[in-house]
């Protein structure tokens, strides 16, 4: 069925069923979003059904602002510990979001078809001098029944799902993007080893808009980030992918600062700085 209006039905006292307590009791409030954000993306698909794959838990992780394996391991909670979700192996969903929009699905085909029914009965019927505007209005009417009924439903559907559209990006874990936010956690947890792990895809967006929007080169990128976590300084103050945007051309500067201060220094005098270890000679081209 095509769907134009993502609509359903939602129990004020949702909260209140025992097969949600449970899950709160467990993941609290955020668990009780996250399991509406689920629900809300089964509602948009067309049989009302998830299919398991490998980009399933990142698409959830981005909309749920958690991690891929956060994603999943809620998910199947919530298939075999909560009996929120059912699951076949190969797609995953909600038999109570199915029974409602069942029974929503039947009545929206019946007033469709009540109002073919009304129109071709007009049409028979009209005496072409005096009805056809009446028959048209009447129409017209009964086919908008059903749209009317959830007009500001429907259009605060649309503009949340046109603007989360343009928002919300899922890097494949092999892009670029993807794999510099991940060379800056693992350069991290070196120095931290009790640093958890972000959202990659968040990091990976930064990264995207370091290349995108400020031109700057990915291999140019991943040097800075082996840097930065090399320096004891700035290691403690560049712990996420959107302070390395905002301090990247201060950084550029310093390491270039630093590897000015050391070529003009006797060799016999100094030992070897730490920068050489990443060849700061060939990190700009100069």
């Amino acid at each position: 069925m095509a769907k134009d209006a993502y609509y359903f039905p939602h129990d004020s006292n949702a909260r209140n069923d025992p097969k949600i307590l449970a899950m709160r009791s467990v993941y609290g409030s955020e668990g009780y979003g996250w399991y509406w954000i689920i629900i809300e993306m089964l509602r948009e698909q067309t049989d009302y059904k998830i299919k398991i794959n490998k980009y399933t838990w990142n698409a959830l992780a981005m909309q749920m602002q958690c991690t891929a394996d956060a994603a999943q391991e809620f998910a199947y909670a919530c298939i075999n510990e909560f009996e929120l979700l059912r699951s076949d192996g190969e797609y995953f969903w909600s038999e109570s979001l199915l029974r409602r929009m069942k029974n929503y699905d039947e009545k929206s085909e019946k007033a469709r078809k009540a109002a073919l029914a009304r129109w071709a009965k007009s049409s028979n019927d009209a005496d072409p001098s005096d009805s056809k505007q009446e028959q048209s209005e009447c129409n017209a009417d009964a086919m908008q029944t059903h749209s009317e009924r959830n007009a500001s439903k429907v259009n605060k559907s649309k503009l949340n799902k046109n603007i989360s559209s343009r928002q919300k990006r899922v890097y494949d874990e092999a892009s670029p993007y993807y794999q510099l936010a991940l060379r800056l956690y693992q350069a991290i947890k070196r120095n931290l080893p009790e640093f958890k792990e972000p959202n990659l895809q968040s990091w990976a967006d930064d990264m995207r808009k370091l290349v995108e929007i400020d031109g700057k080169q990915p291999e140019n990128i991943a040097k800075v980030i082996d840097w930065v976590q090399s320096d004891s300084f700035w290691w403690k103050n560049v712990m996420s992918a959107s302070k390395l945007r905002k301090q990247y051309d201060r950084l550029v500067a310093e390491i270039r600062s630093r590897h000015k201060q050391n070529t003009s220094q006797s060799k016999n005098d100094e030992p070897k700085n730490r920068l050489q270890v990443i060849d700061i000679n060939n990190l700009f081209g100069t």
